[in-house]
């Protein structure tokens, strides 16, 4: 009797450091979504409330009151609905031959479906634009989709994985393959949703591609354009109202951002993974077995082997007249990229491993308390991508920027214009990544781990280490490996913020308008191929195969 309750009032110990330590890293994750979320929004939102008097809603009577800005607005909405129709062709497409079908090399083409998420869409963009007009609707749209796709493959092949093939065998035994198949879509039909939402979300946000092609000839501009250069013109006009129109302008574009993501939510809430589950019998396309090897080959080309082919021909000296195209030249490229802009290239790797590492640090608290329980904090979690890049970067300059001064005389250290606050925002902007796909995980441990955890006599934090965190590793190293590959390719933050404009993905963009496409190839192959090595290095740690999209 003695024992049982020593070891309950150890337990009670235990539990009570433990919570102590939890409600510490959930005040460190609340102070960071504080500071770097709820502070520049709400910098924001009063700045549309001052006018010249005092409090004004003057600002706010400017949203949408031209033909222009509405027709600016419609522009983006449909580039949206056709960028994710040709997201889904190529995504669903690539998930269902691969995951589904006897298709040739589908062990090998299938993990590759996520590889065109490595490549910055303004390079995709930029490899097209060399040998062809990209100035228009569809051109737009298709280098979009093709760059956004990897969302729509990997959710829908999420969801085939977690369909069990006895239920597709019964309904095909009791009422045909069309009916079969059917099944088949409608209970994968949420996972698919999510993921063309979440293009949807990425292709209004994005305003890097439609300004490379409205330098290239485009003549007419998306709404996340306006609101950039509503943001460079606001030194023209000293009114409160005038400094203030960017953040409303941007207003209907977070509001249709916000809805998208609240669908995309709900729909996956809707298709989370079920229990033991056999896989789905694989579909035999007979004649169409080898012409069907033509989607994602176009999928793949266009989203990773039409910008790496360009990239490696501007290396090789392809815009140089006086002098054809040699590996010597290449080398030399090489050389000058490294010696140029070696920086660039170790701050811009620092940005993404440290965006990660923050990410996790801030997700890992957040996500265990939204599974057990606590309402609103997946909900809160997406504000970050409901908020375009363009905005967000604008409310750390309005709040931040003042302060720099101040900080700088008290300190002698300039948050504002460090890597520091690029690390920041980039977290800050990929934080949803990291809380939806760690709580998705803590959901699946059972809560008698915990119990089980208290009763082991360790102290907190050696349960946290050898216990807890090692069952959010594969999780986590998911989500680190998608925060880093986003962060080096942010390009919408690093234009706002002037730390940002040290990284390689803004020295590339500055291509467009200084030239150096020699120097530039050769700086966009050594990015990728950096990029590439997170897989690698994943194959070689665990051992695993690559088997299917992930």
């Amino acid at each position: 009797m003695e024992a049982v309750q020593a070891t309950s009032r150890a337990s009670t110990r235990g539990s009570s450091r433990s919570s102590w330590m939890t409600r510490a890293g959930l005040v460190f994750a609340g102070l960071f979504c504080f500071a770097f979320l709820v502070v520049p929004l709400a910098g924001m939102l009063l700045d549309t409330l001052r006018g010249d008097d005092g409090f004004s809603l003057a600002a706010w009577g400017d949203i949408l009151t031209n033909d222009v800005e509405r027709l600016q607005l419609w522009n983006s909405i449909q580039l949206g609905f056709a960028s994710v129709a040709i997201a889904f062709v190529f995504g669903a497409g690539h998930a269902w031959l691969t995951e589904r079908t006897d298709l040739p090399g589908a062990q090998l083409l299938g993990p590759l479906g996520v590889a065109p998420l490595v490549v910055p869409p303004i390079l995709v963009a930029m490899g097209f634009a060399d040998f062809l007009r990209v100035d228009g609707f569809w051109a737009c749209a298709g280098l979009l989709g093709a760059s956004y796709a990897p969302f729509v493959a990997v959710l829908t092949a999420r969801g085939l994985r977690s369909i069990d093939g006895r239920a597709y065998e019964a309904a095909w035994l009791a009422r045909g393959r069309f009916a079969a198949e059917r099944l088949l879509f409608r209970a994968s039909l949420p996972e698919i949703t999510a993921g063309c939402l979440f293009a949807f979300v990425f292709v209004l946000s994005e305003r890097g591609v439609p300004d490379f092609l409205t330098v290239k000839g485009k003549t007419w501009l998306t709404y996340a354009e306006f609101v950039f250069s509503r943001w460079n013109l606001r030194a023209m006009g000293n009114a409160p109202k005038d400094l203030a129109s960017p953040i409303v302008a941007a207003v209907p574009l977070v509001a249709i951002i916000l809805i998208a993501l609240a669908l995309a939510l709900r729909f996956r809430a809707h298709s989370a993974l079920r229990g033991e589950t056999q896989p789905l019998p694989v579909r035999r396309l007979g004649a169409w077995r080898w012409p069907a090897l033509l989607l994602p080959l176009v999928y793949l080309t266009a989203g990773v082997g039409v910008p790496i082919f360009v990239m490696g021909r501007w290396a090789m000296g392809s815009t140089q007249l006086n002098e054809p195209m040699s590996v010597e030249i290449l080398r030399t490229n090489f050389q000058g990229a490294i010696e140029q802009s070696g920086d660039d290239m170790v701050r811009t790797l620092t940005l993404g491993v440290l965006s990660a590492l923050v990410v996790l640090a801030v997700a890992i608290p957040l996500a265990r308390a939204a599974a057990r329980g606590v309402r609103g904090i997946e909900t809160f979690s997406i504000v970050p991508l409901a908020v375009p890049a363009i905005l967000l970067g604008i409310g750390y300059v309005k709040v931040f920027n003042p302060l720099s001064g101040p900080v700088h005389d008290a300190t002698g250290f300039d948050f504002y214009d460090s890597t520091a606050m690029v690390v920041c925002a980039f977290a800050t902007r990929f934080l949803p990544f990291g809380v939806l796909t760690l709580a998705h995980q803590a959901r699946r441990l059972p809560k008698s781990l915990d119990e089980a955890a208290l009763l082991s006599g360790r102290s907190p934090l050696a349960r946290a280490w050898r216990i807890h965190l090692p069952l959010f590793v594969p999780a986590g190293w998911s989500a680190a490996c998608l925060i880093f590959i986003l962060g080096i390719r942010e390009l919408d933050l690093a234009v706002v913020l002037p730390a940002g404009n040290d990284t390689v993905v803004r020295r590339l963009a500055n291509i467009v308008h200084f030239g150096g496409e020699d120097t530039g190839g050769a700086l966009a192959l050594m990015l990728l191929a950096i990029a590439a090595v997170i897989p690698v290095l994943t194959l070689i740690l665990t051992g695993r195969k690559l088997r299917s999209l992930s």
